[in-house]
């Protein structure tokens, strides 16, 4: 079993997160360092978009900042008032403690489940009864408190990541999306305090980032065995520096909302939010491009292969459905790809098909 690396960074500018958990995806793949908890606050008033979200807004405006995500997912709350958290392993089961044969075949629907298990095990510590009850979020009393999400790089290599309501929650990020957002671009459900909550609201009183991440931290360690504590290397905040600046923008993908090119669209309401697939045919009526776009978890070498393979082929059902099913139907042989949001692959086929 290998050790887990913990790290507690308290002020993280969310640029040099991003940077960060790239630099940790390849060093943890490459055994260059064990496997890493990072639990982190960032400053600032953000809105966090996951990597699949077509954005072409301003990434800031009346003091809010847009950010984007390595792991695809819902849009949630970041910088001040959010505690987040970044679980990077080599493999998705390299450190679960479970017999080999079983961890093997857990589907990636079941992972999540896995790896919320230590904020679980944390906040019920501090006296907060979660519960994941699926999909992306960890709920207290049926009420958002958390959000989860993952990605496995081309290597294998695995970031989970979690959004914790800590002094700010969904319902604040409503709000704050209305302003950053007024177009509507962004898709995300409407939240009171009936249906989100907060840690300091279900405690009832102030609650430090040590207190908050130490518990998350403890959690961990019941849950996934042996951890160390240690601080960020040298190495590590250079590299965080480094990439941040080599991405260019916290808005870092260009998943663009128009164009003459892309002019096929079609969009369902999903398990998550919504989710919207645009085409752009040749003139002989084959696919020239595709971009698949919202609120769904993937990885992101399979989505590439997917809309790789769609291009050259017409746009029916019976092609749609062979590159689909190539790229995403065999689990146990495709490599580790995996799409969440859209319930059954053939809702995603009919999606990118336009077949209501």
């Amino acid at each position: 079993m290998p050790e887990l690396d913990v790290i507690l960074a308290p002020a993280l500018a969310p640029d040099c997160l991003i940077g960060l958990e790239l630099h940790l995806l390849d060093a943890v793949a490459t055994r260059q360092t064990p496997p890493v908890l990072l639990i982190y606050a960032s400053p600032g008033r953000c809105i966090s978009i996951g990597r699949y979200h077509s954005f072409g807004g301003s990434p800031a405006r009346d003091g809010i900042n847009v950010i984007r995500r390595l792991t695809g997912g819902r849009v949630v709350g970041a910088g001040q008032g959010w505690l987040g958290l970044a679980l990077i392993v080599p493999t998705r089961t390299a450190i679960l403690m479970e017999d080999a044969a079983p961890v093997r075949k857990l589907k990636p629907e079941q992972i999540m489940n896995r790896y919320a298990r230590g904020i679980l095990t944390g906040m019920r510590a501090l006296g907060i009864d979660c519960f994941y009850p699926g999909r992306d979020a960890i709920t207290f009393e049926q009420r958002e408190i958390a959000m989860c999400t993952f990605e496995t790089d081309a290597s294998g290599a695995m970031l989970f990541e979690a959004a914790i309501a800590h002094h700010r929650g969904m319902e604040e990020l409503v709000h704050d999306l209305e302003r950053i957002d007024p177009d509507g671009a962004l898709s995300c459900r409407m939240y009171d305090a009936a249906s989100a909550t907060k840690v300091v609201r279900e405690l009832a009183r102030d609650v430090s980032f040590d207190e908050l991440a130490g518990a998350i931290a403890s959690g961990y360690c019941r849950s996934l065995g042996q951890t160390r504590r240690r601080e960020l290397t040298a190495i590590e905040s250079t590299q965080a520096q480094h990439r941040a600046q080599a991405l260019g923008g916290l808005n870092w993908i260009p998943r663009p909302v128009g164009g003459p090119s892309l002019t096929l669209r079609n969009r369902i309401a999903s398990q998550l939010g919504a989710i919207e697939a645009a085409v752009a045919l040749n003139a002989d009526g084959t696919i020239g491009a595709a971009r698949l776009s919202g609120d769904f978890i993937a990885n992101s070498p399979a989505i590439a292969a997917l809309e790789s393979e769609l291009r050259g082929h017409p746009l029916d059902l019976a092609s749609v459905s062979h590159a689909v099913a190539k790229t995403f139907g065999d689990i146990d042989n495709n490599k580790g790809n995996f799409f969440l949001g859209a319930g059954e692959l053939s809702n995603l086929v009919r999606l990118i098909a336009g077949v209501n």
